[in-house]
C-alpha cells in the first residue's frame, strides 16, 4: 500500500510539472516596469511621433520627438543625454524641451531609466532653461506619462498593429494604471504602451486617459501617439546644457 501511494504521488507530480512550467513562464513574461522609455538605442538616433490630444472638448495636434544626443562620463558612470521635445501652436499646450542625463546602465527591458537620471533641464516656450530636480514635481501629468502604469500592470495577450510610412508593426501592449496626489489635486492615468524591438527606445506608440480632480473640479484628457518616423544623426536642441 505504501509503495502504491508513493507511485501515485510520483505520477501526479509528473502530470503537474508541465502546468507548473507554463505557470512559471507566464509569470516571468509579465512586465517588471511600465516606464515609457526603457531601451537605449545607438547614440544619434531620433524618433518622431504623431500625437493627438483631446482636452476640455478641444482637439490638439502637437508633435513629439525623442532623441539620443551625446554621451558624458558623470559621477563615475557612462551616461547618455536624452532630449524630449514637444512643439505645439495651440495655447493650451506649451512648447517644451526636456534634456536629461541618464546612466547607460539604467536602460534595459523592465527598467525605468528616466527615474534614475542624474541631471535634468527643461525649457518652456521662449523662456530660459532651468534645472529640474524632479519631473513629477515640475509637471505631474508628464511625470505620470513617463512612469507608465504601476497598478494592474500586465502584458496583454493580443498584439496591436501600428501603421507608419514604412509599413506595419505588430506591437506588444503593456497596460495598467497610475495615480498620484498633490495637495488637493488627484491625478489618475490609464495607460496602453505599444512596444516593438525594431523601433528606437522600443516605443512605437501609446494611449492614455488622464483624469484630474482639482478640489472637486474634474477634467479629462486623452492622449494618442503613434510612430511617424525615425532615423540617425539627431541634433541636440539644448547642446550647451552639461553638468
Amino acid at each position: 500500500m505504501r509503495r502504491r501511494q508513493i507511485l501515485q504521488a510520483a505520477v501526479s507530480g509528473l502530470a503537474l510539472s508541465p502546468l507548473l512550467s507554463v505557470f512559471e513562464i507566464a509569470v516571468a513574461e509579465e512586465p517588471k516596469s511600465g516606464a515609457l522609455i526603457q531601451m537605449l538605442p545607438k547614440d544619434g538616433t531620433w524618433t518622431e511621433f504623431n500625437v493627438n490630444v483631446k482636452l476640455n472638448g478641444q482637439e490638439i495636434v502637437p508633435s513629439w520627438k525623442l532623441r539620443s544626443v551625446g554621451q558624458a562620463f558623470h559621477g563615475g558612470k557612462q551616461c547618455r543625454f536624452i532630449e524630449m521635445e514637444q512643439t505645439c501652436d495651440h495655447p493650451q499646450l506649451q512648447n517644451a524641451t526636456w534634456r536629461m542625463l541618464v546612466p547607460e546602465e539604467e536602460f534595459g527591458d523592465g527598467k525605468d531609466p528616466i527615474s534614475k537620471m542624474v541631471k535634468c533641464w527643461v525649457k518652456f516656450d521662449s523662456g530660459e532653461p532651468e534645472v529640474v530636480e524632479s519631473i513629477p514635481l515640475k509637471d505631474p501629468a508628464f511625470g505620470m506619462l513617463l512612469a507608465g502604469p504601476k497598478q494592474n500592470l500586465k502584458t496583454e495577450e493580443a498584439k496591436e498593429k501600428v501603421s507608419w510610412q514604412q509599413g506595419d508593426l505588430e506591437c506588444s501592449v503593456v497596460s495598467g494604471h497610475n495615480a498620484i496626489e498633490f495637495g488637493n489635486t488627484k491625478f489618475g492615468m490609464t495607460h496602453r504602451i505599444l512596444r516593438h524591438k525594431d523601433v528606437p527606445f522600443g516605443l512605437a506608440g501609446m494611449q492614455q486617459e488622464l483624469n484630474i480632480n482639482f478640489g472637486g473640479q474634474k477634467q479629462t484628457a486623452t492622449i494618442k501617439m503613434t510612430l511617424k518616423d525615425h532615423g540617425n544623426e539627431a541634433k541636440a536642441k539644448l547642446p550647451d546644457l552639461v553638468p
